[in-house]
């Protein structure tokens, strides 16, 4: 079975998300179980170390609007792994910038442009492929809007073409909210017949969508859990309608974790390593070494009270995220016997907002906010945190529920998408051998205050916090699991 990755964006060459994460990740657990998986994604500034001349691929020209523009194909060994191949689609006036789909919290304004042409060479390279090498594909893997395009294209306009013959389209919504939807000045850019733009194909309220083309035209719809695969269609941005009719082909299949990047027992970004054992007394030493890294940390940031518990909370700043939850929530926070630290990536689209946060937090002696993408910040708040905050308004999967759980710190989050699928909520001891973490129902501050107070209560009760933690550490939410889900889907598919 040969499988093309196609993304925005994957790691460890970029990342801006849960998307980066798994679409960097999954081709390597699926290569792992017989899959032969290469990986496609655009070439940015941070990665022109991989750009050297010795792995130019192939140049082609792309029709873009009237314009004929080259396209070079770098190909390379995966740095983990050299039975993958990553091909990068390298065009500097398009991809070589300070971001990926913004800068400065800002999104770039031609976006559409540059995602049209990544699609486009994405289908150029298959043929090229084929024409060069015989190298005939089974499945592309499409993942969000800005590669969703795709599918269009090989289903309905070049699909005479022999290297696209038979091909299926497997399409991941990693999140409904983006939705690639632009004014119809663009379409020249798609270099397609108006016919296309029809309800039943790219037209939304009049503008082209171009994650329709991935819903309409894909094979097989996937999102990346069950709970969301069910509430994507009866709340789904517009489109609810649309995915309840193709049912059919949708699927939930829930993110895995690689371990690789995300381990206490190995994380780079750590200074103390730890894990547990079969025995519940191994959580013991895990929570020593946790506390020097939340020493460290309550230092770095200046926090008193070193045996207070460390909350974090690591995220967009977007208020799908539960942002206004916290915001009420401020003065109740202030009163814990708790420290909290909350890490943020800039968001210009809600910058009164922020700034409005961050003087709320000032007034406090025990919250502090960072705005920044910090990768090793990310992975130390992580380790040193007691509990970790996820009161989402929605949530497809979330991996950082996961993190935490995976570094035993314990997850309060809100009901809904992946989080209701991964944390198992702490009500009572009948509970108690299988809970790994608190759950609140209802989207209210109210619920939200109520489960902090639940969780602070608990948490001087070792006997039964450090339960959790060891069930949390033990959950196996791993890249292989998901990658066997998808396996199942690709035959299914193919037969």
């Amino acid at each position: 079975m040969k499988l093309f990755m196609v993304s925005s964006e994957a790691y460890p060459f970029s990342k801006t998300g849960g998307l980066g994460d798994i679409a960097g990740s999954l081709p390597l657990a699926l290569n792992s179980i017989k899959i032969d998986s290469s990986l496609v994604v655009p070439l940015y500034k941070d990665n022109y170390k991989f750009a050297d001349k010795k792995n130019e691929y192939a140049k082609l020209k792309i029709k873009h609007d009237k314009n004929d523009i080259e396209v070079e194909i770098i190909k390379i060994k995966h740095p983990e792994n050299s039975n993958i191949t990553v091909y990068f689609i390298k065009q500097d006036k398009f991809f070589k910038r300070n971001g990926l789909y913004s800068e400065n919290g800002t999104d770039y304004n031609d976006n559409a442009s540059r995602f049209i042409l990544f699609s486009k060479a994405v289908v150029q390279l298959i043929i090229y492929l084929y024409k060069k090498e015989k190298f005939k594909l089974d499945i592309i893997h499409l993942n969000d809007w800005q590669n969703s395009l795709i599918a269009l294209y090989i289903k309905e306009i070049y699909n005479e073409e022999e290297a696209l013959k038979n091909l299926k389209v497997v399409f991941t919504i990693h999140n409904l909210a983006y939705q690639g939807n632009f004014e119809t000045d663009i379409y020249n850019l798609l270099n397609i017949s108006w016919k296309f733009f029809v309800h039943s194909r790219l037209e939304f309220y009049g503008k082209v969508s171009f994650i329709k083309a991935g819903i309409i035209l894909s094979d097989l719809i996937t999102t990346v859990s069950p709970s969301y695969a069910k509430e994507i269609q009866s709340e789904g941005f517009g489109l609810n309608n649309l995915l309840a009719e193709n049912s059919y082909k949708l699927f939930g299949v829930l993110n895995g974790v690689n371990d690789n990047s995300w381990n206490p027992k190995t994380d780079k970004y750590i200074k103390h390593h730890y894990s547990i054992n079969s025995k519940i007394n191994s959580v013991e030493e895990c929570l020593k070494k946790k506390k020097l890294i939340r020493d460290s940390l309550y230092k770095e940031f200046n926090l008193k009270n070193k045996n207070f518990p460390l909350i974090t909370m690591i995220s967009r700043f977007d208020p799908q995220k539960g942002l206004d939850l916290i915001y009420s929530s401020f003065f109740e926070l202030s009163t814990y016997d708790g420290n909290f630290i909350f890490l943020f990536s800039k968001n210009n689209y809600f910058k009164n907002f922020e700034e409005e946060f961050i003087k709320r937090a000032n007034r406090t002696k025990n919250i502090k906010v960072v705005f920044d993408f910090d990768e090793a910040l990310a992975h130390r708040l992580t380790a040193g945190s007691d509990m970790y905050l996820m009161p989402s308004k929605f949530e497809p999967c979330g991996l950082n529920q996961i993190y935490s759980m995976k570094y035993g710190s314990l997850p309060i989050v809100h009901s809904v998408g992946g989080l209701k699928d991964t944390v198992i909520n702490y009500k009572d001891s009948k509970s108690l051998n299988k809970a790994t973490g608190f759950v609140f129902n209802n989207y209210s501050v109210n619920d939200f205050v109520a489960a902090m107070d639940f969780a602070f209560n608990l948490y001087n009760n070792k006997k039964v916090w450090n339960k959790l933690i060891y069930n949390a550490m033990n959950k196996d939410y791993s890249l292989l699991k998901t990658a066997m889900e998808y396996k199942k889907l690709y035959i299914k598919l193919l037969k």
